[in-house]
């Protein structure tokens, strides 16, 4: 188990205004480890994590921490994205649902311009303190998956779904790309050399709980998602050798996870819900009426026909389901307006995020393990509805902080050497 024993070697950043800034440091700290500590407890709404979130802000006004201009264009773009949400709620305003929808909309903008104001100062103890809260939270999410599943006790099953682990989330197809980060911070460790045992032990529970929610999705965006952190982790290495035990390291994880499956499918009830789910297209999307490609193409018809959006969450009232896609989604929802300013986001934070995963930093390779992710996580949203994701938008907004550290870090470095190269 990963505790906060794991980020007290790395001194608190310096500060210079006194004692009061120095604990407004230590209240923003431990809130952070908490939220994320946390942030599986979603069976319990409003979750606490909501909560936490917002009193984060308020931390970081203790703190001093100052907010970076260049996460700019993340507001500017979070803004226009609500904007057209507010829009496209005018003509619906009588619907409770709506209006719902669009306060989770702005609170979960709100929070990830939250994250990257933390993440644009003291970056890697803050990463630490991320993975420090996201392994554990991964670990206890995932033990209450495989206990819900195999009906350890009587009330775990509380914790299954449809004969699928889901833990303490509404669906397992979030719960599974929930597990996602923290497994791929326990496989980078042992990447990084750390062969650990909490961290060995802490990935094949995670890795058990994912497998165990049988969520195709989930399972490609892991695949996708190693593939992209296993690649920007041997393209920065700065030696051969890095190279080669990148390249070691991915094969031996490869045939862990292989006998892992295979221990699984081993066990009769598991091996029939994995041949079930296993299959590239179930009866439900390629259907006709009300298949997930039938609701997609209304989709894009009724998107196309409200420039201003049906309203949100009207389309899902209509036809009595969602459509799948976060992008199409967006559209008929927040309106054009919105729908392009989420393409916009999209986009932008995958160009800067990749920009700064190739510059060596300290904070590189925890960027990498996010950057990997939120990668995934993009592919994922023209399949399922990620838009009111909690952990989407506390990536975006570590990426954008990030960015901005990195950025910081260059211009810092740079006039180091032109200072250097005068004397």
């Amino acid at each position: 188990m990963i505790t906060l024993d794991d980020v007290r070697p790395l001194p608190a950043a310096p500060v210079t205004s006194g004692y009061p800034t120095r604990l407004g440091t230590q209240l923003l700290e431990g809130l952070l480890y908490v939220c994320i500590l946390i942030s599986f407890l979603t069976i319990i709404q409003p979750a606490p994590y909501e909560f936490l979130a917002l009193l984060l802000g308020f931390a970081c006004l203790v703190a001093g921490v100052p907010v970076d201009r260049k996460i700019m264009p993340l507001v500017g773009m979070l803004f226009f994205l609500e904007l057209g949400g507010l829009f496209s709620l005018i003509p619906v305003m009588d619907y409770r649902d709506g209006i719902n929808f669009m306060v989770i909309s702005i609170y979960l903008a709100l929070s990830s311009v939250i994250f990257a104001v933390i993440y644009t100062d003291d970056v890697v103890r803050r990463f630490r303190i991320l993975r420090a809260g996201y392994i554990p939270a991964g670990v206890i999410a995932s033990l209450l998956g495989i206990a819900g599943y195999f009906k350890a006790f009587p009330a775990a099953s509380a914790f299954i779904m449809n004969d699928r682990a889901v833990s303490t989330f509404k669906d397992p197809n979030i719960f599974g790309p929930f597990l996602i980060m923290p497994l791929l911070f326990c496989i980078e460790r042992v990447f990084a050399g750390q062969f650990k045992i909490r961290y060995l032990v802490s990935g094949f529970i995670i890795l058990f709980g994912l497998l165990l929610a049988f969520s195709r999705a989930a399972w490609g965006h892991f695949a996708i998602s190693t593939a992209i952190m296993v690649l920007l982790l041997f393209i920065t290495r700065q030696n051969s050798r890095g190279r080669r035990r990148i390249v070691l390291y991915s094969v031996m994880a490869f045939a862990a996870i292989a006998v892992l499956v295979a221990v699984l499918v081993s066990i009769e009830g598991v091996r029939e819900m994995f041949l079930q789910r296993a299959t590239l297209f179930q009866p439900y999307d390629t259907g006709t009426e009300g298949s997930r490609f039938n609701i997609q193409q209304r989709s894009i018809e009724e998107a196309l026909a409200h420039p201003n959006g049906m309203g949100p969450w009207v389309f899902a009232v209509q036809y009595g389901l969602v459509s799948h896609n976060s992008y199409l989604g967006t559209f008929l929802n927040h309106g054009w307006l919105g729908g392009f300013a989420y393409i916009a986001l999209v986009l932008t934070t995958l160009a800067i995020g990749w920009r700064a995963c190739l510059v060596h930093t300290p904070w590189q390779d925890y960027l990498i393990v996010t950057y990997a992710t939120y990668f995934g996580l993009c592919l994922e949203s023209a399949i399922v509805d990620t838009d009111h994701w909690r952990h989407y938008y506390l990536l975006v907004g570590v990426i954008w902080g990030a960015f901005a550290a990195t950025v910081n870090y260059t211009r810092k470095q740079a006039r180091g050497s032109a200072r250097l190269a005068r004397r």
